[in-house]
């Protein structure tokens, strides 16, 4: 045998080889899926909950506000001690209104109030339950985010819960977990629970549990015109333009209704986190940012609704919605009759009040989101007859 044809033979099978190489490329990227571990480290910031043994910051895909596969963050705390078996039940936290840019990530700059949302998520972690914290697509990672646009915070929690089982082993997090949140976050919560039993058994989603929870942003767009000149708190105004900046994301046509004003306050949002832009915009009003009614806009009701809807039935676990009776960010009585509305069609939900603000509420219902969580996830049966009896009480009071 000649020396050329040994150096021939193994030519068809480096081809073939390459082939397969070339192939591989294209098909893993078909195989992306949500929720897949794109990265994970160990994390250590001032904010991280005082009863959090072990903490990882991990980059995972979830779908933007496009419904297109993308990248998100967010943050994975442990209890203490070695994992149960079956791993540490999850409380998937959605966190409230933080801002916009990427700078105002929790896992960037840490909570807007570090010290309660600690006191908060401190009692899970007591009870040997694991949190995993997203960030929100776009919010600390590539893209923009689309402020409440429901159902892409509510994939991004629960894409989290996969990411961090690939992480750290189904021996670790278990596959039982409740949704929690506030504000932003509360119908982020509210919306994965919905979707929970999208996502098939690998995920065991037990109950939702949120706090100030906006359920009805859609009537926003009533006041969003010229003629409203009343005075707002900063917070209302900050809420209004980050709106406007993930409105405008879905439906340009927007800018068209948008004053010197409105474009300046949007801009700004862009910038400010919570805090600060709420400072800077105390005692505005919401008609300087519109030359016309955003109303005025086509087909701006079904834009709002798909984007803002919060589900209204299909739950497949209990609710319970806790909310201020002294709150002027979300108001008390939408999130009321959303939960009557929710019991007259007999879903699961439940409702508490408490003589508060919107920032007193996560405060005030700590007690009743532990006992909430415990009872779910230690699958404890939901008393309907005593949540709709209680519910009407409120509805006669508030009436």
């Amino acid at each position: 045998m000649s020396s050329s044809s040994l150096r021939f033979r193994p030519r068809p099978t480096l081809l073939v080889t390459a082939l397969l190489v070339l192939a591989a490329c294209p098909v893993a990227a078909l195989a992306a899926q949500p929720g897949d571990l794109l990265s994970a480290s160990p994390y250590r910031a001032s904010w991280v909950p005082s009863k959090a043994a072990q903490a990882y910051k991990l980059a995972y895909r979830t779908p933007d506000h496009h419904g297109r596969l993308a990248q998100a963050t967010g943050l994975v705390y442990l209890p203490a001690g070695p994992a149960p078996a079956g791993g540490w039940p999850v409380v998937s936290w959605a966190h409230g209104t933080q801002g916009i840019a990427d700078h105002c990530a929790p896992s960037v700059s840490g909570p807007y109030q570090p010290e309660r949302d600690g006191r908060f998520l401190d009692q899970f972690l007591g009870q040997g339950y694991a949190v995993v914290a997203a960030d929100y697509q776009g919010l600390g990672s590539p893209g923009d985010h689309a402020y409440l646009h429901v159902r892409t915070s509510a994939r991004n929690a629960i894409d989290l819960i996969k990411a961090g089982r690939h992480f750290l082993g189904t021996a670790t997090l278990s596959p039982r977990w409740v949704s929690v949140g506030h504000s932003q976050g509360g119908a982020a919560a509210l919306t994965a629970g919905y979707l929970a039993p999208s996502y098939g058994p690998s995920l065991q989603y037990r109950g939702s549990f949120t706090t100030g929870t906006p359920t009805a942003v859609e009537l926003t767009a009533l006041v969003m015109k010229p003629d409203n000149r009343a005075a707002n708190p900063g917070a209302v105004n900050a809420y209004h333009a980050y709106l406007l900046d993930g409105l405008l994301q879905v439906e340009p046509r927007i800018a068209q209704v948008l004053s010197d004003e409105g474009h300046a306050r949007v801009a700004l949002a862009r910038q400010q986190c919570l805090g600060p832009l709420a400072a800077t915009l105390e005692g505005a009003n919401t008609g300087e940012m519109f030359s016309a009614p955003l109303t005025s806009v086509p087909g701006i009701w079904a834009l709002l609704h798909d984007y803002l809807g919060v589900p209204r039935r299909g739950f497949s676990q209990p609710l319970m919605l806790g909310h201020g009776s002294q709150d002027r960010d979300v108001p008390y009585l939408t999130t009321l009759l959303y939960a009557v509305g929710l019991a007259l069609r007999a879903e699961p939900v439940a409702f508490r009040r408490y003589p508060v603000d919107h920032r007193g509420t996560l405060d005030a219902a700590a007690a009743d989101g532990l006992a909430f969580v415990r009872a779910r996830l230690g699958n404890d049966s939901f008393n309907e007859a005593a949540e709709t009896a209680g519910l009407e009480q409120l509805l006669n009071e508030a009436q």
